[in-house]
């Protein structure tokens, strides 16, 4: 089984200080070895955003040195559309910073933004789609019910990105995954870390993260029994699972990345799958805590 093709390099790091282990912004030198290392190594593609600072202008300058040599999911940013034209400017702004003039995927970076101006914005990322700008157009969810509503409200193809790690496992209830991916949808995994929530020490959760101290020690556990990282554990638990194609992740650095496309090989996944059966118990059912939009730190 070939995982390495499931990984998608999450950039919001790359423009703006991200995550709530470190918050760390990368620098231009670290970013270029990130993106050769991943033109190396048969990753999917990139994650990014015009949300996400300067992220599309820096890979930009990556592909006017090296041709554009990953494929692409970037996102309408959360705002007011009222005209066809507000929707063409973002996407050939993001074509623009991206110095190319094709993306495999864009997607409506709220499910807010759909329900408030899909009736604007679908009818442009069709006719886009038509004329082989973008490849697929969908909406960034962060709850089960709204991916739903989606698909059964657009009867396209589309790209559907949802969070889904250790803690927050909605997405795996009931059958959801498999009733989306049986439309013919792409379904893309995010928030695979919670950002860095997953690896935080006792001393860290406090406050309002106290609940996630539970999961967090048992999985600490685990992790100590089968000698697999954490890193690793979380990456399998969502790259394991049928109808993922594809799994976004934060990279801090090339040595980051590396360690996580070793977590890919066969022993690795040997060992997961003796514990996987009780990776069920880390599920943490608060939204205060598994839902980032509402840290507000």
């Amino acid at each position: 089984m070939n995982l390495i093709n499931k990984l998608i390099i999450g950039t919001a790091n790359f423009g703006l200080e991200y995550g709530i282990a470190g918050r760390k912004k990368l620098g231009t030198n670290e970013i270029s070895k990130i993106l050769e290392y991943t033109s190396e190594h048969g990753i999917w593609g990139l994650d990014t955003a015009r949300a996400y600072g300067d992220a599309e202008e820096i890979i930009g300058n990556y592909f006017i040195k090296h041709g554009n040599v990953f494929r692409l999911i970037s996102k309408l940013p959360k705002k007011e559309y009222v005209s066809v034209k507000d929707v063409e400017d973002e996407v050939y702004g993001s074509l623009s910073n991206m110095n190319i003039s094709y993306m495999d995927c864009l997607l409506i970076h709220s499910y807010e933004t759909y329900k408030q101006y899909g009736e604007i914005i679908v009818p442009v990322l069709r006719n886009l789609c038509r004329d082989k700008i973008i490849g697929r157009y969908g909406v960034s969810v962060y709850h089960p019910e709204e991916a739903s509503t989606v698909v059964k409200e657009l009867e396209d193809d589309l790209a559907i990105e949802f969070p889904l790690n250790l803690f927050d496992q909605r997405f795996l209830k009931d059958g959801l995954l498999q009733r989306l991916k049986g439309n013919g949808n792409l379904l893309f995994a995010r928030s695979v870390f919670l950002q860095g929530l997953l690896f935080l020490g006792d001393d860290e959760l406090k406050g309002k993260f106290e609940n996630a101290r539970r999961p967090s020690k048992r999985l600490r556990e685990i992790s100590e029994d089968c000698m697999l990282r954490r890193e690793c554990i979380a990456m399998l638990f969502v790259l394991s699972k049928p109808h993922i194609d594809g799994m976004v992740i934060g990279i801090d650095s090339t040595d980051q990345l590396m360690g996580d496309i070793r977590c890919l090989s066969t022993e690795s996944l040997n060992k997961y799958n003796d514990i996987a059966p009780l990776l069920s118990e880390l599920e943490l059912c608060d939204e205060d805590i598994i839902l980032p939009y509402r840290w507000k730190v």
